[in-house]
């Protein structure tokens, strides 16, 4: 008679790390509706109102990171200073998790681009085109998240990590995550998401902390 064989299948639960992502507070060239990319401007009133805002709910609601990777863009890092300080946790930069360089739409206005591209933008939004003309593609941008993520991981370890960053990357790596392209993310909006083997998954939209003075998203 055949002996039968045996296979060990490890059914033990994949540890899951919850990551939470935010968009930084209102600069001066969103209300301009000015594409930002790897240039920059400061936050607005508003921009410091909202950071300061979603610092507080997240200490009312006991979000306890180990620390707060940032893009090192002054409107992203002058946004997680201020949520840090709610939390009373420290704050690294990684230019890892700069926004998209926007190529030649970089500076222009929504409305400097339509008239010099036109259609491109909304093509754009529809997830038609992977990069701005001379941008960054999108393998790039996730290319240097990944890498940037990586060492944010290593360093948090299993803790809890917040990271402020920018409408188009934090757009990318949701979409990839399985939210919808056509998603746009209000300043301090994000995602929070489940990291399981080292990869993001579930997106779920954070509450709006700031429902008035938003304005459309513009990289």
């Amino acid at each position: 008679m055949r002996t039968a064989e045996v296979f060990l299948v490890d059914c033990r639960p994949v540890p899951t790390q919850r990551v939470l992502v935010l968009r930084h507070g209102e600069s001066a060239w969103n209300v301009e509706r000015r594409w930002q990319g790897w240039c920059d401007a400061p936050l607005t009133e508003l921009g410091e109102q909202q950071a300061a805002a979603r610092g507080r709910s997240l200490a009312h609601y006991g979000v306890t990171p180990r620390v707060i990777y940032t893009s090192d863009l002054g409107r992203a890092r002058r946004t997680a200073e201020i949520v840090a300080a709610h939390l009373e946790v420290p704050v690294v930069a990684d230019a890892g998790f700069r926004e998209r360089n926007g190529g030649d739409w970089q500076g222009r206005t929504a409305d400097e681009i339509d008239a010099a591209w036109p259609g491109l933008r909304e093509r754009w939004r529809r997830g038609e085109m992977t990069a701005p003309p001379g941008g960054e593609g999108d393998d790039d941008v996730l290319d240097r998240f990944d890498e940037a993520f990586k060492r944010a991981i290593d360093h948090v370890g299993t803790g809890l990590l917040i990271i402020v960053t920018h409408h188009g990357l934090l757009r990318v790596v949701a979409t990839r995550a399985g939210a919808d392209v056509h998603t746009l993310i209000p300043n301090l909006g994000g995602y929070w998401f489940d990291l399981q083997r080292g990869s993001l998954h579930r997106p779920e939209p954070l509450a709006e902390v700031v429902s008035d003075g938003e304005r459309p998203a513009i990289e």
